[in-house]
């Protein structure tokens, strides 16, 4: 008998003990009142970052450049501009417990290594409007936009009941040159058709994920301590005709990330992170990923004018939100 078998067989026993674990772990909701505000009313549906704290911007350091000079970057001149990218990591509670996406959701639980809330999807956007792009399973295009607040019209939120989903929207403060690459290469992804979601990798993601959790010593088991298997490594994509096209969610925000903001992948490199292993939460903890709110999938276009009219610097990033207070 192959390991290979045995290592196929044993992911697939453990994914289905998961999906009898998941109701005794500790809820997204109860980890995000103590990551965004620890004191709010039990049925808060919305929940605002009391006070927000991003390290500084770091400037790009070129390859080629670097000569014999090999020290660390310096920090951003205060004369250069930065931006944020927003990911928004989800907690999706699906209208039925037999949907496939449900058994990969426990899986990622009863694997977490970290004390993060219980997320299992992950999209982009590089405004804070309701207008997301997340990788899914189905349709044409693959890479597609997702609403929060419409979620019937999109063919995976459709599953899921908005009222009683969650999402937490982070922020990572870049260069404003970086914050522009990125948006090109997601615009680009946008655009075709090619991008799909390789469902075979979450086999290897959770292999590797049962692996960590239970059968890795406990120094190697944290996110900047794990060990990957030999031949993982990612690849920095110079052009279109380099680009890579088979990815699960949360590889393929780590792939952009890691190929257009500096600090990513200066932070993967020293820790030998692979962002084909990545899944969601691991995102979270990328340094400056800075939650902003919290909300269920309902109520996100209001958490987010909320959080506009609490942080008025992140008014550009939510215009229709200006225009609203503007004509009152």
């Amino acid at each position: 008998m192959s390991k290979k078998f045995l290592k196929t067989t044993l992911f697939l026993t453990l994914f289905v003990v998961s999906t009898l674990s998941f109701y005794n772990c500790k809820t997204t909701n109860s980890l995000v009142k103590e990551v965004i505000n620890p004191n709010p009313p039990e049925d808060a549906t919305i929940l605002i970052a009391p006070e927000l704290d991003f390290p500084e911007v770091q400037t790009a350091v070129n390859e080629e450049d670097k000569g014999d000079d090999q020290t660390q970057p310096q920090s951003q001149p205060a004369e250069q501009n930065y931006k944020y990218i927003f990911l928004r990591l989800y907690n999706p509670i699906y209208k039925s417990k037999l949907y496939a996406a449900n058994i990969l959701k426990n899986g990622l639980v009863l694997t977490k290594t970290e004390d993060v809330p219980d997320l299992s999807h992950s999209a982009i956007n590089f405004t804070l409007d309701d207008n997301f792009y997340g990788l899914t399973l189905g349709g044409e295009h693959q890479f597609a936009q997702e609403q929060c607040s419409a979620a019937a019209q999109n063919k995976y939120m459709r599953h899921c009941n908005p009222d009683l989903s969650e999402q937490i929207t982070y922020a990572l403060k870049v260069p404003e040159d970086e914050y522009y690459s990125a948006k090109n290469m997601i615009e680009f992804y946008a655009a075709t058709p090619k991008l799909k979601y390789a469902s075979t990798l979450n086999v290897k993601l959770g292999v590797f994920s049962l692996r960590k959790r239970f059968f890795s010593p406990k120094k190697h088991r944290k996110f900047t301590t794990q060990k990957y298997p030999l031949g993982a490594k990612n690849k920095i994509v110079k052009s279109e005709d380099e680009y890579l096209y088979r990815f699960v969610c949360s590889s393929f925000l780590a792939y952009v990330l890691y190929n257009n903001v500096s600090s990513v992948r200066e932070f993967f490199d020293k820790y030998d992170i692979k962002y084909d292993y990545l899944n969601v939460t691991d995102l979270s903890l990328i340094p400056g990923m800075t939650p902003l709110f919290y909300s269920t999938w309902t109520d996100y276009p209001e958490a987010a004018k909320n959080f506009v009219e609490e942080y008025p610097e992140f008014a550009e990033y939510l215009p229709q939100a200006i225009s609203k207070t503007d004509n009152q």
